[in-house]
Order: structure tokens, then C-alpha cells, then sequence
């Protein structure tokens, strides 16, 4: 054996023996546990029901995120070091933890933890999350599954079940099909105890609608805080549940409208009529009519007609009150629908006339019409117009309200005065006079109108003044039915009727400052004067008959002989 071959072979021998010593040595260093590793925890939100619990086979590596699946953040974990042996459950009392929590990709990371078994809880969840994985234990660092060799990072996927929902109130007019704009709601969720305001001032958009999402499991409800206008509010609850089968939204911890599934948004019974609010209206006399004139005595008619709401069965008050002056005398008959309705009650004090009606007597009725009479009594100024207000005072079972007729109906009556004058215009007493205003229709002193014989007469005073008040509005006749004597001069009577108008300014020329209007004059003119009998010129004339008659005597007996 050469030299050269000699130090191979001893080489060789050499670096074998070396391996042979080291081999032990290095498959012991293969198999021990890293003293440190790391905890990766990837948080796994589920959005079906039921929930599944399981971990995603944890051993440890790196996994495949589930199709139906994504991360969540926001979820926070405690991780507490137990004794290696540990096995579930695990008293905790007295270890302190380490705290992290997930961030936008789904990851919480505990480094450096020091090798040994860790029990891992989650002690926070996020908005939305109804389950999760229970509490479990973890070896750091783990062996991998190959069985060969220390895993320093260790990866676990707990899961969370993530339900949020999403609603869609609509609130309807009466008609059932018109969304109404401008209702006001709050939205309630209940709980033990109580119930917690969620949101407040949600207005109903164009179409009647207000969405709310990011709802967690639970129940619910809106109520109604400011009815659209002219119509009553109704705080009746609309109640509706969140339950684990309404997630509204696609993967992703996104509770953004944009990511919303419209299929999935809560509809049904969800919903709020709103009736409108009742108006009333007022005439005199018939149905539309505005203005009456009318004698003292004579009953005005007043007409009110209140709408009828289609929510009537849930009033608690229906109340017509009505207000008219002094100068106006209530006849106390009042009827509803011509005596069609009875239950109600009336109040009638200090000129203020309420008219108080039972609800349910007004259910399944669609017109309603309330009248009573008043009469023009001897206070009433002429030429004034006097108004007849009403309202209605009304709760519709959740809300006091009133409704005003803006466009009062109004009564008036008038007057006219007269000077009886001679040509002079001086005034003479003592003429008489009737009112008539054709057809043989007299004014009688309870101003009723009748026949000639009963009229009520005016005499005119030592001026020769006489006036008439409370006269409707309208074209009458003076009647002269005794001239006036005065001085020994005895006028004669009107050749014709003296025709005169009763208005607004007839009485009084300013009805506001109560200035008088200037009397009317009826002029009367004396009677001729013929000569007395047994007078001087009687006397002359019976002289010269005798005279004449004498000599016709004479002439006729010479004319004999």
C-alpha cells in the first residue's frame, strides 16, 4: 500500500468514527422541543345556522380558508400557560394572560411564548357573533404531524357564528297603497329589564320606507314618534325578530348597505298605517252656504260636518264645540244624522255649545252630519256679521289634536229708522204705519210675518221719528194706515207704499263705530181745505138765491094777468 493510499484509508477511517460518535447526538438535537414558538390564531366567521363548532383540523400547519367562510376581526383572545399534563376543563384562577385581538385579516399573534401547553379563550366578540368555538387547549410549539420534528409556529381556526340583520319598515296611507314621506320612528330592541333605544329620529323616506341594518339576533320594535302631516300619529309597536336564519349580508365582516342581500332584508309585517286626520265644515242654512240673514226670532240653521276617520274604533274623544255670541240665543236641538245617532251629550255654557259623541257610535259611519238652530235675540247690533265658529277636539287613541273651519259661516240682521216730514221737513207725529213686504205678508211684533189685521203698527214720535231692527237683509214696504193731524191740518195718506232696503249700512252708516245712518224721510202732503158750512160766504149766496127767487116770483105773476 502506497504512502497516498494510506492517508486516504486513515482519513476515512477517521471521519467515520467521528460520525459514528456524532449520528446519536444529532438525531437527539432533531427531536428537541424549541425552548420558544409562536401562536397563530385565525379567527373564522361563519354566517349559516346551525352552527358548527369544530375546529378546521387543527394540527398546527397552515389551512385552506372554507368557501363559506371568511376572517373576522375584532375578536379578542386570551391565552393562559397551564401545566403541560393540563386537560380541559382548566382552573385558570390566579394565571395571568396574554391578550390579543384579531385585525383586519381574521389573525391574532401570540410570539415568543414559552414552550408548553396553553389554554386559549375568547373573551371578546365582535358586534353580530352568536357562537363560537368553546375554550381549548394548545401545545407551543407543537409536534408536527409527521412525527419527526418541533412546529415553532403553531396555527389554529377557531370559528365564530356572525348573524347581523337588516329591516325595512314601510308606512302606508290609508289607501293601503301610497308609501307615506316624513314619518318619524324609534327603534327599540327588548331586553331583560329595559328595553334599549337603538336609534332615534328615522324618517320614512319618499316611498314610505326606513332601513336599518347591522341588527343582531333579537326582538325589536319601532315606534312611531311624529306623523306626517295631517295625519294622527299611531305609537302602536311594530314588532319583528332577528333570529340566526336572517344574516343580511354577504361574506365579510361588512355590514355596509352595499353588502346587503336584499332577499334576506325583514319586510313582512313590518309596516304602519297612518290615517288621515279628521277636517270639519260649517254652512247656515244648507250645505255649502256661507251667509244668512234673518229677522229677531227667526231661527238660523247651522249645519256642521265633521269627517268621519277610518281609524274611528280606536278614538277616545270625539268633540264639535261650538261658539257663537251672546246676541245669538240657542234653541238647545241639537240632532246627529237627523236623530240617526243618540249617544252623545251636550254642554251649553257661557255662549260655548259641546258636543261631545261617543267613537264607536260613529264606527261603519261614513257621513256625519250635527245641526241646531239659533235666533237673532233684541242685543244683536244691525249690520254686524256675526260669525259661528267650531272646532273638533279630538284623541285618536294615541294623540291629542283639533281641526278649525278657517272659513267661519256668518249670520246678520238690520235695521232702518224714518222721519215723517211735511214739505217743510218738519217732523209730524201720529202717522201709523204697517210693514209688508208683498203678498199680503205683515210684519207681526214677535216678527213672525201674517195677515194685515194682526200686523204689528208703528207710530211715528213727536218728531216724527220710528225705526224698525231686526230685519232681515232685503226689500220692504212702508204701508200708511193713519195720516197725521197736526196743528188742525190733516195730511193725507201715501198714495203708494213707501218702498225701503235693509242692509249692512241701512241702521247705522259705520257698523264698526256704531255711527247712525240718517233717517229715511217720508214726506206728507196736507189735505185741501174746503169752505165751511153756515160761513159769511154761505151767507151771500143764500141772500142772492133769495133775491132771484123773489123776483122770478114777480115776473111770473104779471106775466099770469
Amino acid at each position: 500500500m502506497t504512502k497516498r493510499i494510506r492517508t486516504i484509508a486513515g482519513f476515512l477511517m477517521g471521519l467515520f468514527m467521528v460520525l459514528s460518535i456524532m449520528a446519536p447526538s444529532m438525531a437527539m438535537a432533531a427531536t428537541v422541543r424549541p425552548e420558544t414558538g409562536n401562536l397563530y390564531i385565525h379567527k373564522i366567521q361563519t354566517n349559516y345556522n346551525p352552527f358548527d363548532d369544530t375546529l378546521i383540523e387543527n394540527d398546527g400547519l397552515t389551512k385552506d380558508l372554507p368557501a363559506d367562510s371568511t376572517f373576522l376581526e375584532g375578536a379578542e383572545f386570551s391565552v393562559y400557560k397551564v401545566a403541560d399534563d393540563a386537560e380541559l376543563p382548566v382552573d385558570i384562577t390566579g394565571i395571568s394572560p396574554v391578550v390579543e385581538t384579531t385585525d383586519s385579516s381574521g389573525l391574532a399573534l401570540f410570539e415568543n411564548l414559552a414552550q408548553g401547553r396553553y389554554y386559549v379563550v375568547e373573551t371578546n366578540t365582535p358586534k353580530g357573533v352568536e357562537e363560537f368555538s368553546p375554550p381549548f387547549l394548545v401545545d407551543v410549539p407543537m409536534m408536527n404531524p409527521n412525527g419527526t420534528e418541533w412546529n415553532e409556529n403553531v396555527h389554529v381556526y377557531p370559528k365564530n357564528q356572525l348573524i347581523l340583520g337588516a329591516v325595512e319598515l314601510t308606512k302606508w296611507d290609508e289607501d293601503g297603497e301610497t308609501g307615506l314621506a316624513g314619518a318619524t320612528f324609534s327603534l327599540y330592541k327588548e331586553e331583560d329589564g329595559d328595553d334599549v333605544l337603538i336609534a332615534s329620529d328615522l324618517v320614512t323616506d319618499a316611498n314610505g320606507n326606513i332601513f336599518v341594518g347591522d341588527l343582531v339576533v333579537g326582538n325589536y320594535y319601532f315606534v312611531e314618534t311624529a306623523a306626517p302631516d295631517g295625519y294622527g300619529l299611531n305609537t302602536t309597536p311594530i314588532t319583528f325578530e332577528v333570529t340566526k336564519d336572517d344574516h343580511a349580508y354577504g361574506l365579510g365582516n361588512d355590514s355596509s348597505d352595499e353588502n346587503v342581500i336584499d332577499e334576506k332584508i325583514i319586510r313582512e309585517g313590518v309596516e304602519l298605517m297612518n290615517y288621515d286626520l279628521p277636517d270639519i265644515q260649517k254652512f247656515v242654512t244648507t250645505v255649502d252656504n256661507k251667509v244668512e240673514t234673518a229677522d229677531f226670532n227667526e231661527n238660523i240653521l247651522w249645519i256642521i260636518q265633521p269627517e268621519v276617520p277610518g281609524d274611528i274604533a280606536t278614538y277616545d274623544s270625539f268633540v264639535i264645540v261650538d261658539t257663537f255670541g251672546p246676541e245669538m240665543t240657542f234653541n238647545n236641538d241639537v240632532t246627529i244624522n237627523d236623530g240617526a245617532i243618540t249617544d252623545f251629550t251636550v254642554d251649553f255654557t257661557s255662549n260655548v255649545l259641546t258636543i261631545d259623541i261617543t267613537p264607536s257610535a260613529l264606527e261603519g259611519v261614513t257621513e256625519l252630519t250635527v245641526e241646531f238652530t239659533t235666533f237673532f235675540n233684541d242685543t244683536a247690533i244691525m249690520g254686524m256679521d256675526y260669525y259661528n265658529s267650531v272646532d273638533l277636539e279630538f284623541n285618536n287613541g294615541y294623540d291629542d289634536y283639533d281641526a278649525t273651519e278657517e272659513d267661519e259661516p256668518y249670520a246678520h240682521t238690520g235695521g232702518k229708522a224714518f222721519e215723517k216730514v211735511n214739505k217743510e221737513g218738519e217732523g209730524l207725529p201720529g202717522a201709523e204705519f204697517l210693514i209688508h213686504k208683498g203678498e199680503g205678508m205683515y210684519l207681526q211684533s214677535d216678527y213672525s210675518w201674517g195677515a194685515k189685521a194682526t200686523a204689528w203698527t208703528f207710530v211715528s214720535d213727536a218728531n216724527g221719528y220710528f225705526e224698525i231692527k231686526g230685519l232681515a237683509y232685503g226689500d220692504y214696504y212702508l204701508e200708511e194706515i193713519k195720516a197725521p193731524e197736526v196743528d188742525g191740518i190733516q195730511y193725507r195718506l201715501l198714495d203708494d207704499d213707501y218702498e225701503f232696503t235693509v242692509d249692512a249700512n241701512s241702521y247705522y252708516s259705520n257698523v264698526a263705530d256704531l255711527v247712525a245712518a240718517d233717517p229715511a224721510e217720508v214726506l206728507n202732503s196736507p189735505e185741501i181745505t174746503l169752505p165751511q158750512t153756515g160761513g159769511v160766504g154761505t151767507l151771500v149766496f143764500s141772500i142772492i138765491g133769495l133775491g132771484l127767487m123773489g123776483s122770478s116770483i114777480k115776473l111770473y105773476k104779471k106775466s099770469e094777468k
